[in-house]
């Protein structure tokens, strides 16, 4: 996926790399990732379990109007259908992105992971949370890569319908984005389920979009880049 597929806002290319010191993270550390771990898996689960059954739908328009033989299409009707869906899966996702900055309003968290974080053993809090965002972007992103896709058939739906699909893909950017700069270890675990779907292709897009892949190198993300 393309940078301009998952633009962003502003500010996390400058944010300086974390630190790989072999400093262990206190008792209370680990405990604050954890809450903070299942606060977001929460939030990206109910987002998932509203804007999956939209993307599914979406698909559904796009194939049975593709199914159609080609003097029986109506590129006006896909518009109709697929418009409000599409506007309604940005906007669970865009709640999800804000609900996302909240969980760190002060950037405690954020900071201390920047200047400390580094890898180590998956906790079952950051499996159930990467295991998530898997889904969602499996769902979301792999949704709006196909939809382009098969929109090439249809241009003027595309003309439409494309300019909702960039802005769909924008809070889900953010997000992975977010959970990056909570809680880095999630994204080598969300790297490795992504590339066993062959489906890394689209967290590099993001990475290159939000600088992570330059923030991220000293935590052995490079390794998606090769």
């Amino acid at each position: 996926m393309s940078e301009h597929d998952f633009r962003i806002g502003q500010g996390l290319e400058n944010a300086p790399p974390p630190s790989t010191t072999n400093e262990d993270r206190s008792d209370e550390e680990r405990k604050k990732e954890a809450e903070i771990a299942e606060r977001l898996s929460r939030l990206i689960e109910d987002a998932n379990s509203r804007v999956i059954p939209l993307t599914r739908m979406i698909r559904k328009h796009i194939e049975a109007m593709d199914a159609r033989p080609e003097e029986d299409r109506n590129e006006n009707e896909l518009v109709q259908q697929v418009k409000p869906l599409l506007q309604q899966a940005e906007q669970i996702m865009n709640e999800t992105q804000g609900m996302i900055k909240g969980a760190d309003p002060e950037n405690k968290v954020s900071q201390r992971a920047q200047n400390h974080q580094k890898a180590h053993k998956a906790t079952p809090e950051e499996q159930r949370l990467a295991e998530a965002l898997k889904v969602m972007i499996e769902e979301v992103g792999g949704t709006i890569e196909w939809a382009r896709n098969k929109l090439d058939a249809f241009p003027k739906a595309k003309k439409d319908l494309g300019p909702l699909l960039d802005a769909l893909g924008q809070p889900l950017t953010q997000i992975v984005a977010g959970v990056g700069m909570l809680l880095a270890g999630v994204l080598n675990l969300l790297g490795s389920l992504l590339s066993g779907l062959g489906l890394d292709s689209l967290l590099k897009g993001i990475f290159a979009a939000t600088g992570l892949d330059k923030i991220y190198q000293g935590l052995g993300l490079g390794k998606l880049y090769g």
